[in-house]
């Protein structure tokens, strides 16, 4: 069985011109060259200010059923869309950066799901943006689930997004309020098996994990709910079979006597979201 790394950590884009007649008119010539001036000044001052404020889409649609739109984050977790922080007037001003280790973070997982690297690179070192730059572009609306000293000048904070992707981020404290104080990034995302017994296995998994946004991303937010709350097996046994394009995956608990349960999976879907269409107990 998978188990997610995050289970026990969480309790949580850019001429001169002469003049050599007489003496009235060079005059007149160079007071045009002052109005010139003055109008190429005023045109300057209309130019485009720069914008290097990132805004993160949201992808949360689950498409198994009307009642699936809800995101299932966490009881007693603040719920954001993480937008990343670094603003920039015209001019010199430099950019901001949040001040605390939370924010920090949400701004860092922003950036990410821009899916642009120069952003990145204002709030990570260079090992972290690798550590992002390898796993895609997330959705980006996160939760966070928890933050605790991880060491000397060290704060770990601990994020679950909409789709159940988890982010574990560590931020140098003495950096913050600064670029790149992103020192670290655990990421897990969630993923999809392309056969019928794995994918149901990767259900129970995001069970065992109190992860109801992956539950949800695999089935639907009223199959998510029918767990919810519920003590799940320490480990499982699936069995599968097909009809057509339809699979029936039989799951024994373990230990024997922890439970069983009967899932149905959409064949076309496997690989994608909402694959499990239907689930009961026993």
């Amino acid at each position: 069985m998978t188990a997610s790394p995050l289970r026990h950590a969480a309790p949580g884009n850019d001429g001169v011109r002469t003049d050599n007649r007489p003496h009235r008119t060079a005059r007149t010539a160079v007071a045009v060259a002052g109005v010139l001036a003055l109008a190429l000044l005023g045109t300057a001052a209309c130019g485009k200010k720069g914008d290097p404020q990132a805004s993160a889409s949201a992808n949360t649609v689950i498409t198994e059923s009307p009642a699936a739109t809800g995101s299932a984050l966490p009881s007693g977790s603040a719920t954001a869309t993480a937008q990343p922080s670094a603003t920039g007037g015209s001019g010199n001003q430099a950019p901001t950066f949040p001040k605390a280790a939370k924010e920090y973070g949400l701004a860092t997982l922003a950036a990410w799901a821009t899916g642009s690297k120069s952003k990145l690179d204002l709030y990570a070192v260079q090992a972290a943006v690798a550590q992002f730059m390898g796993h895609g572009k997330p959705n980006s609306q996160w939760t966070t689930l928890n933050c605790e000293p991880s060491g000397a000048d060290r704060t770990a904070c601990n994020y679950r997004n909409a789709h159940g992707d988890d982010a574990r981020l560590t931020m140098d404290t003495t950096q913050l309020g600064h670029p790149t104080a992103t020192v670290d990034a655990f990421l897990n995302r969630t993923d999809y098996a392309d056969n019928a017994a794995g994918y149901v296995g990767y259900f129970m998994a995001a069970w065992g994990d109190g992860n109801k946004q992956r539950m949800t991303r695999f089935s639907s937010s009223s199959i998510a709910n029918m767990f919810t709350g519920k003590t799940p097996p320490t480990g499982s046994q699936t069995h599968a079979t097909q009809n057509g394009n339809t699979w029936t995956v039989e799951v024994t608990g373990l230990p024997l006597g922890s439970g069983s349960w009967t899932f149905t999976v959409n064949g076309s879907r496997l690989g994608g979201g909402n694959a499990i269409t239907a689930a009961k107990v026993g």
